[in-house]
């Protein structure tokens, strides 16, 4: 059976380090962050791509959903439930609305292990040696019922329900694709890879 796949950002986020709405940054002059973000997952096939969150008014113009947050400002965690509730296939790519350097390299990365091992819950990125909760696929079927259970006892960080999953953890080729951006400082940090992949990529 060929599987497909949603794709589904994080936009929602209270930016409180960043001092700004991140999804609408263009910090490197590539673009706002929640359009390489929706571009990534279109070049990757997704199948259906959804904003969640957040305060996008773009979403129709640009051929993706505004999805509301059925847990508004209360995690990640009910981010990614909401994702999945969303989705009209079993696979779902969630991904922060954060990454300027993200392309379709990870997303593919992730999406093919995923088809590998049907029996995974879910299938992480890790960077630097961390789990990204927020640059990974989930399987619906396998995933939602146990996120659920979770957040209903008081659980926020999907991080800490990892345990009780399923799950793989896979080192993606383009580890710069997964830097994410917390705050201004960061902005500083890399400006310099962004001119070296903008220099590349023309």
């Amino acid at each position: 059976m060929i599987e497909s796949f949603a794709g589904a950002v994080l936009a929602g986020g209270r930016s409180t380090r960043m001092g700004c709405d991140k999804a609408t940054l263009d910090p490197f002059g590539r673009g706002e962050l929640l359009d390489i973000a929706v571009q990534s997952l279109r070049s990757s096939g997704a199948v259906a791509i959804g904003a969640i969150g957040g305060e996008s008014s773009r979403a129709s113009s640009d051929g993706h959903a505004t999805v509301p947050d059925s847990f508004p400002g209360e995690g990640p965690l009910g981010g990614i439930i909401t994702a999945l509730r969303w989705s009209p296939v079993d696979l779902v790519v969630v991904i922060a609305c954060d990454m300027p350097f993200l392309t379709h390299g990870p997303i593919n990365q992730l999406f093919a292990h995923a088809c590998d091992h049907p029996s995974l819950a879910a299938v992480l990125a890790e960077l630097d040696g961390r789990v990204q909760p927020l640059t990974a696929i989930w399987r619906r079927s396998l995933a939602l019922d146990r996120l659920e259970a979770g957040f209903d006892a008081g659980e926020r960080a999907p991080r800490r329900l990892l345990d009780v999953l399923p799950i793989e953890i896979i080192e993606c080729a383009d580890s710069d694709a997964l830097i994410d951006l917390d705050s201004p400082e960061d902005i500083e940090r890399y400006a310099d890879l962004a001119r070296e992949r903008m220099t590349g990529d023309s």
